[in-house]
């Protein structure tokens, strides 16, 4: 019992007693002390001399040490004393009342002899480091959480599972460590109502000591530049059209017949297939209008019709089919900054950038395989779930960060250890003791017991948060890149892009014009002297627009707001 509660009865980081209350802890009072000491389940209390320590320290394995006298006659082996559990408890005795706390639970790591004064010093830790590597990955996600993005850091496999712990502790605001009986926790960073309040009289004459960061310590900006970089796959069609004017805009036979009291060279298929490529284009579902087979009369005038070359065509339908790969860049400039880190004149400011790259082997297959079909637009090899982890992670790293530049002030005060025995690491301390008046989390614990002079002594150290201001939630900044669709026909548009002729042969005809796309050729008939042009089919097509086909990098600034707690201090 302390101060009328029983101690360690109820969950840690709850008030004693569960009733919402401060523990007010009562000076003035007298106690009797002892220690016990078991190792490896055996009592050594009786051999211990000299002074047994115990450093709790929040974010950091525990560690304690402690001397054995052996006595003369009994064979020590310092080795095997290493790996042997260690527990410490704390018995005090006021007016009739005997209490235990547990205070350390670890193992002895170094055991070192002195064979003249035939004392085993012994160095001991938690082992905190070593079982958190113990752990499996989804028992680490379970125990610290927190976030991670195989974008920025390195892959889990075969890598140390402390680092992975650490890295994901970076993007909370809370510390892991061991409680005295040894189990694996997290705890927050900050302050809430007191769970324990340290009057006037209770702290040891003298001994609060405040402890502040340097100014250039105190970061109160992050500035973090994030690339988001993907493959954008362009497809573009546009549909292309030609047919004789002699036809006079019929089909079939009597457009045949049309153009056969006129007639002119045509086009062949290859003629068509190699205006498609000239362009750098895939020629997809043409309709052919074939001039027709040889006939006996088709055009019922009595005159047979002998055709001596196929594929020759009276008019065709295509659609051009271009494919290429853009490149996108996303840059979010991210900004996270206090009160104080949004004015130029109060800065103290931290840069961090992250590059998130999709790559992606379909880049590479579009415009390699060949095209078979698809409408103009574009689809982008991105992944939205890496972009936002990895962007979670960024934004909460920086937060953290501020945060713990924040707490960097450190109160400390001593007090007889039988005032401090249901103290923990997960308690919110106030003092108001020896002018000084202050609130905040607990982050270290050091118990020092000298045996010879009968002094049990703790340090207490507390983190005081100052800052003001208040937060904004850390939204994720929305896609720059997404929505939007490519230029082009979609190849259900029917005929458009109507080529032009050009026919040669006639003195009426107008002099050629190499510029001008479309079908050139000569009428059958021809009179002396008049030009004849080249027989060709040109199908010009649109050149791509930069902004498609040059890298498109997009931007975006964002602020967010970063609240610090104004915890009491008041010297």
């Amino acid at each position: 019992m302390l101060n009328g509660s029983p101690l360690n009865s109820g969950p840690l980081n709850s008030l004693p007693g569960g009733a919402g209350e401060p523990e007010y802890v009562v000076r003035g009072q007298a106690f009797v002390w002892a220690l016990r000491l078991m190792v490896a389940g055996s009592d050594v209390t009786a051999q211990l001399t000299g002074t047994v320590t115990v450093d709790r320290e929040e974010g950091a394995a525990g560690i304690a040490g402690f001397d054995l006298f052996i006595a003369p006659g009994t064979p020590v082996a310092p080795p095997d004393w290493k790996g042997r559990a260690v527990t410490i408890d704390y018995i005090s005795t006021a007016k009739g009342e005997t209490t235990e706390t547990r205070r350390y639970t670890g193992s002895i790591s170094q055991a070192t002899w002195d064979p003249v004064s035939r004392v085993l010093s012994c160095e001991c830790s938690d082992q905190l480091q070593q079982r958190v590597e113990a752990l499996s990955v989804p028992a680490i996600d379970v125990l610290v959480g927190g976030y991670w993005s195989a974008d920025v850091f390195e892959p889990v496999e075969g890598r140390s599972r402390w680092d992975y712990a650490l890295e994901r502790l970076g993007t909370r605001p809370v510390s892991l460590d061991c409680s005295p009986t040894g189990q694996l926790r997290v705890t927050s960073w900050y302050a809430t109502a007191p769970h324990f309040v340290f009057g006037p009289g209770t702290t040891l004459y003298q001994s609060v000591e405040l402890q502040q960061a340097d100014l250039d310590r105190t970061t109160n900006r992050i500035e973090i530049e994030f690339s988001y970089r993907y493959s954008r796959l362009w497809q573009r069609n546009k549909n292309y059209s030609w047919v004789s004017p002699e036809t006079d805009g019929s089909t079939g036979i009597g457009g045949f017949c049309n153009w056969r009291r006129n007639s002119h060279e045509l086009p062949n298929k290859e003629m068509i297939a190699d205006a498609a490529s000239g362009n750098g284009e895939t020629l997809l579902s043409p309709v052919y209008y074939d001039l027709p087979p040889s006939m006996a009369d088709p055009c019922l005038d009595g005159s047979p019709w002998i055709n001596n070359e196929e594929g020759l065509l009276l008019g065709v339908s295509w659609i051009g089919a271009r494919r290429w790969v853009q490149t996108v860049t996303e840059t979010y400039r991210l900004t996270l900054a206090t009160t104080a880190g949004e004015g130029e004149q109060s800065r103290i400011v931290q840069r961090a950038g992250y590059t998130v790259e999709i790559e992606d082997d379909r880049a590479e297959e579009w415009t390699d395989e060949p095209i078979l079909g698809g409408n103009s637009g574009f689809s982008d090899l991105d992944d939205g779930v890496r972009r936002d982890a990895a962007l979670t992670v960024a934004l909460r790293t920086g937060q953290t960060e501020i945060i713990a530049a924040h707490r960097e002030t450190t109160l400390n005060w001593q007090v007889p250890a039988s005032l401090a025995l249901g103290v923990d690491l997960v308690h919110t301390l106030e003092l108001a003791d020896q002018g000084a008046h202050a609130v905040g989390k607990c982050r270290r614990i050091v118990d020092s017991f000298d045996l010879g002079a009968g002094q049990a002594i703790t340090t207490i150290s507390i983190a005081v948060m100052r800052g003001g201001g208040v937060s904004d939630p850390l939204t994720l900044p929305p896609r720059l890149g997404a929505g939007g669709n490519g230029g082009g026909d979609d190849g259900e548009n029917g005929y458009a892009n109507n080529l032009p002729t050009q026919l040669g042969g006639h003195l009426t005809s107008p002099p050629y014009d190499e510029e001008l796309d479309g079908f050139a050729g000569n009428y059958s008939t021809t009179a002396p002297g008049a030009e004849m042009y080249p027989r060709r089919i040109d199908a010009v097509t649109d050149e791509i627009p930069a902004e498609d086909r040059d890298e498109r990098q997009l931007s975006s600034d964002t602020l967010y707001r970063v609240g610090i707690p104004n915890n009491t201090l008041e010297l």
